[in-house]
């Protein structure tokens, strides 16, 4: 009686902790921190004198940026779908306050496009900053440096 109680335990403490197996060979791959809805918040052009705010046309509209590369951004009037993507280069470039550097960054590509209304959306920029719900992209144009704050949606 006793082996018989002994073996029922055992059994027991063996089916409750398989179910406790982790595989190994799983490899998580982290998101991106671009990826969801986000919205233009603000957006100024700088040079040597300051900050100018600009409107951009952009700030009514929502962008959604995908996992797979896909975006699309979409406000009352239309729907643009294109790609976005990311790339760490090195080079020069203007943080988000109008500081040069020479390193190691993340520049950052938008390409929309509406096949019924022909507008699109071509964003490029040299800097792309990430801070929990917000980002901030700056782009040196030869005269100004132009920076774009977006939050999440």
């Amino acid at each position: 009686m006793k082996s018989l109680v002994r073996l029922s335990l055992i059994i027991i403490a063996a089916v409750s902790l398989s179910g406790c197996y982790k595989r190994r060979d799983e490899v998580i791959i982290p998101q991106h921190p671009l990826v969801g809805s986000w919205v233009l918040t603000d957006a100024a052009e700088g040079n040597s004198y300051g900050w100018q705010s600009i409107y951009t046309g952009l700030e009514t509209g929502v962008f959604d940026f995908y996992g797979n590369g896909a975006a699309r951004y979409t406000d009352e009037h239309v729907t643009l779908q294109g790609t976005w993507s990311t790339t760490t280069v090195t080079g020069g470039y203007y943080d988000e306050y109008g500081n040069y550097y020479n390193d190691v960054h993340e520049a950052m590509q938008v390409n929309l496009y509406d096949n019924y209304t022909h507008s699109s959306i071509d964003l490029y920029f040299d800097d792309v900053s990430f801070r929990n719900s917000r980002f901030v992209a700056t782009y040196y144009n030869n005269n100004y440096i132009e920076r774009y704050w977006f939050s999440r949606y």
